[in-house]
C-alpha cells in the first residue's frame, strides 16, 4: 500500500504541478487575450474614423475629374497660343519671301562686285602703264638735260679758261696802247 500510495502521491504531485502549469498558462493566455482584445477595440475605433472604400473612390474620382478639367483648359490655352504663333510665323515667312524677292541674290551681288573691281583693276593697270611710260620719257629727257648741262659747263670752263678777266684785258689794252705810242 505504501507502494501504491507512493505511486499515487507521486502521481498526485505530478498532476498538481501540471495543473499549476496549466493555470499559469491559462493566466498568461488570459492576459494576452485581454491585450489582444484591447488592440482589436483600438483597430475598430480607428476603422470608424476611416472613410469607406466607396467614399475614398468618390474622392479620387472627383480629384481626377477636377485635374482633368484643369488639364483640358490648359491644353486648350496651349492650342490657342500655338495657333497664334503659327499664324505669326506664316506672316513672317511671307514677309521674308517678299523681301528676298526685292533684293538681288548673293551670287548676283558678288558678280557685280567682281565686275566692278575687274573694271577698276583694268583701268588702274592702264594708268600704271601710262605713268611708267611718262616716267621713262622724263628719265630720258632728264638724261639729255644732264648731258646738255655737262656740255655747257665744259664749254663755260673752256671759255673761262681762254677768256681774260677785266683787269687782264685792261692790262693787255694798256700794253698795246703803249706799244703803239712807243713805236
Amino acid at each position: 500500500m505504501r507502494y501504491l500510495e507512493g505511486l499515487l502521491g507521486d502521481s498526485a504531485d505530478k498532476h498538481e504541478r501540471e495543473l499549476q502549469a496549466l493555470r499559469d498558462a491559462h493566466a498568461k493566455f488570459a492576459a494576452a487575450h485581454g491585450k489582444h482584445a484591447k488592440d482589436i477595440e483600438s483597430l475598430r475605433a480607428l476603422q470608424g474614423h476611416h472613410a469607406t472604400v466607396e467614399e475614398r473612390l468618390q474622392f479620387i474620382e472627383k480629384a481626377i475629374g477636377d485635374s482633368a478639367e484643369k488639364h483640358g483648359a490648359a491644353i486648350e490655352k496651349l492650342r490657342a497660343a500655338h495657333a497664334k504663333h503659327a499664324a505669326a510665323l506664316e506672316k513672317h515667312a511671307k514677309d521674308s519671301c517678299a523681301a528676298l524677292a526685292a533684293h538681288a541674290t548673293v551670287n548676283d551681288r558678288i558678280y557685280y562686285l567682281e565686275q566692278l573691281l575687274g573694271d577698276s583693276a583694268d583701268k588702274h593697270a592702264q594708268d600704271v602703264a601710262a605713268l611708267k611710260a611718262a616716267a621713262e620719257k622724263h628719265a630720258r629727257e632728264l638724261a639729255g638735260t644732264k648731258d646738255l648741262h655737262a656740255r655747257v659747263a665744259s664749254d663755260t670752263k673752256q671759255v673761262q679758261a681762254t677768256s681774260m678777266n677785266v683787269s687782264q684785258r685792261l692790262d693787255l689794252l694798256e700794253q698795246r696802247l703803249r706799244h703803239a705810242f712807243e713805236a
